[in-house]
């Protein structure tokens, strides 16, 4: 099991070693999806070359509401 650690001024979390190996995540940059469940880790998704430029145009808005239960 997991917890949530101090780490500097922010808070992380230790993922066990065979975990990341199961889940394939060794040196990867990885993505955060915050879901109404939790939170969902995966790799960074690579996108082909010229979608990265589009990509770069969408600049989705995130509301981060984490005060509130």
């Amino acid at each position: 099991m997991a917890k949530i650690i101090k780490i500097g001024n922010s808070q992380g979390i230790r993922i066990p070693k065979p975990i990341v190996s199961i889940a394939s995540l060794e040196n990867q940059e990885l993505d955060f999806i915050v879901l109404n469940e939790g939170l969902l880790i995966t790799p960074e998704k690579k996108s082909r070359i010229g979608w990265q430029i589009e990509k770069e145009k969408i600049k989705p808005k995130v509301a981060w509401e984490w005060w509130k239960n």
